[in-house]
């Protein structure tokens, strides 16, 4: 249960307030706000789209100030035999990434153009694989000891999670969803009665995006996704899944084209088409690692089981009563 769960919305105010003023004091001036984040302070506050929060703060889903340390334990998932362990963790279950403002960069005014070679799936795969990974762009974009990022699974499955852009432990690894967040990822797989074999795991883009700060990440900036989108349309193109999964605000924005008006929130558990693909719309894993709650948990499960129900897959009633 995240901070704001157990105060009312005045003690919820007044701590916001005194953290914000402690977060300028030394010098923090940008933070980024996910749609879910805006959402959880709108219910905490009894409002609506059109509360007060809402008008003050959506619009720009940004404020002065930084992540909040947080030292909420991850409940551990009806379906798991480990044991809980409690994470200590830099970012607020309320404040996620942080945002600074970034020039154009005209090294991404270029999105490749993509045409596969007429050849199977596999040859397909490592001719595109090949590609990105010698993505002179990708290349010039990278951390110091990191590695571009390429799509991981099945290339004939029927299930494809698309995620935002690699964090730190994947830029190490060069492969998406292997920290824990991809822990959690994989335990959700895992809980649908599939395997990480058996999906197809992507990112919109193929880097981790750079900032200032020496921890957390930044969302990835409109020009970044537009440059790598060519590369996931292709992916997408070899693979034919028959449901597609976005994974957070990034991803859906990125598939879908950016809204400012889009609320995440108001996206998920309903579907959605890309390229005439049924498309399910639900947070991304690191925010279940920040608001551990059992009412998200059972956010993120219900859109599973809806996916689950549109790929025909067997569905227990133990299943179906996971986080009530």
């Amino acid at each position: 249960m995240s901070e704001l769960e157990v105060l009312d919305p005045a003690e919820a105010t007044f701590a916001i307030l005194e953290e914000l003023k402690r977060q300028r004091s030394e010098g923090v001036r940008h933070l980024y706000m996910e749609d879910s984040t805006l959402d959880n302070l709108s219910d905490l506050f009894g409002g609506t789209k059109d509360s007060k929060v809402s008008q003050v703060i959506a619009p720009k889903s940004a404020i002065s100030t930084h992540s909040i340390p947080s030292t909420s334990t991850e409940r551990k998932l009806p379906y798991e035999q480990k044991e809980d362990v409690k994470k200590e963790s830099t970012v607020s279950p309320v404040m996620e990434s942080v945002v600074a403002p970034f020039p154009p960069n005209p090294a991404f005014a270029n999105p490749p153009s993509i045409s596969l070679p007429k050849k199977s799936k596999e040859e397909q795969w490592a001719w595109l694989k090949d590609r990105v990974l010698n993505c002179e762009v990708c290349q010039g974009e990278l951390n110091p000891q990191a590695k571009t990022v390429f799509g991981v699974g099945n290339l004939d499955a029927d299930l494809f999670f698309c995620g935002e852009a690699p964090g730190a432990e994947e830029e190490m690894a060069g492969k998406p969803f292997v920290g824990p967040a991809g822990e959690l990822l994989d335990r959700i797989i895992s809980a649908m009665g599939l395997s990480r074999d058996s999906v197809y795991i992507g990112n919109v883009v193929n880097f981790r995006p750079r900032h200032e700060r020496s921890y957390g990440n930044r969302p990835p900036s409109l020009e970044e996704i537009n440059f790598c989108l060519p590369y996931l349309r292709a992916q997408l193109e070899i693979v034919k899944p028959k449901v597609l999964v976005a994974l957070g605000k990034t991803a859906m924005d990125g598939l879908l084209g950016p809204d400012p008006k889009r609320r995440l929130g108001q996206m998920r558990g309903n579907w959605h088409q890309y390229d005439g693909m049924p498309m399910m719309v639900t947070y991304h894993p690191s925010y279940l690692l920040h608001n551990p709650s059992k009412s998200s948990k059972r956010k993120v499960w219900e859109d599973m089981l809806l996916v689950m129900e549109k790929l025909e897959l067997q569905i227990s009633e133990k299943q179906r009563g996971f986080f009530q």
